[in-house]
């Protein structure tokens, strides 16, 4: 029995120093392999933290990349939507009716001359909505033109006597103003005479539209009614009184168109001639600086 103590006592000794010899290489080789470890780091093979630094770095500069590549491909887009835009409006307005894109203005265009008092106001509307029912006016700003142009030239012949072909009624509160502009040239070329309002809202009700208007075109004579045999005797008497209603215009007509061109004569005349008090304070002002 006592052998057999010792022979177990020298093998758990042996187990022993075994299983510590055992951890001691562990712990070595832990050792070794953190200093590896710490080597590596500081050797800069490997450095997770400044990798994960530089990962996020270029998925930020990529995405500050991706971000103005796509508002410079917004920008581009909306370029081009904006020419077309501009491309189609232009095409739009060229075709359209220049009544269309005419808005009222707070004031009256600078050169409304002549322009009429509130008495002729009043007559021009009136007279205005007898050239509507007799058929004897132009309306807008198209029509009008055409039918100034159908008028003679004026020449110098023509300068005092001669028929006069219509009357032009011009709206002074117009925007833009390039739209009326012309007709003042455009009338004296072709010896219209031609007054402005006040209002283009009144001038459209004046014409029976169900717009406001910027030119109307009172012609002296409308359209002759039909005079077929089978009308004669169910329209005599409706006849006669359009030839009443018709003399009434054309009295109207001469009386306005003398008063057009007086006004003309008044408002416009010296500042064509160059003796407007305002013309002739400017050119003396003028001199005097160029004295003193």
């Amino acid at each position: 029995m006592a052998a057999t103590d010792k022979v177990d006592i020298v093998d758990d000794k042996k187990a022993k120093k075994e299983k510590k010899e055992k951890k001691d290489k562990s712990e070595k080789k832990d050792k070794s392999d953190k200093k590896d470890k710490k080597r590596s780091d500081d050797g800069g093979i490997r450095k997770e933290k400044k990798d994960k630094k530089k990962d996020k770095a270029k998925q930020e500069k990529l995405a500050r990349a991706l971000d103005a590549h796509l508002q410079a491909d917004a920008a581009a887009q909306a370029e081009k939507s904006l020419v077309a835009a501009t491309v189609d409006a232009d095409v739009s307005i060229a075709d359209a009716d220049p009544e269309d894109i005419i808005k009222p203005a707070e004031e009256l265009v600078p050169f409304a001359l002549p322009l009429a008092d509130e008495k002729t106001h009043k007559k021009i509307y009136k007279l205005i909505k007898k050239g509507a029912k007799l058929k004897s006016i132009h309306r807008g700003v198209k029509e009008c033109e055409k039918a100034i142009k159908k008028c003679p030239v004026k020449t110098a012949a023509q300068a005092t006597d001669g028929p006069v072909p219509g009357l032009v009624i011009i709206a002074a509160d117009i925007s833009p103003m390039d739209v009326i502009m012309h007709f003042p040239i455009l009338c004296e070329e072709h010896g219209v005479p031609y007054l402005y309002v006040k209002s283009r809202a009144d001038l459209g009700v004046a014409a029976c539209t169900k717009r406001a208007t910027s030119v109307v075109m009172l012609k002296p004579e409308g359209k002759k009614p039909n005079n077929n045999n089978n009308d004669k005797k169910k329209d005599e008497d409706k006849d006669d009184d359009v030839e009443m209603t018709r003399d009434e215009y054309l009295a109207a007509w001469k009386e306005l168109v003398s008063t057009a061109e007086k006004e003309w004569k008044t408002q416009v005349q010296p500042w064509v001639k160059g003796t407007h008090p305002l013309q002739v304070a400017a050119r003396e002002e003028a001199r005097r600086a160029a004295l003193g």
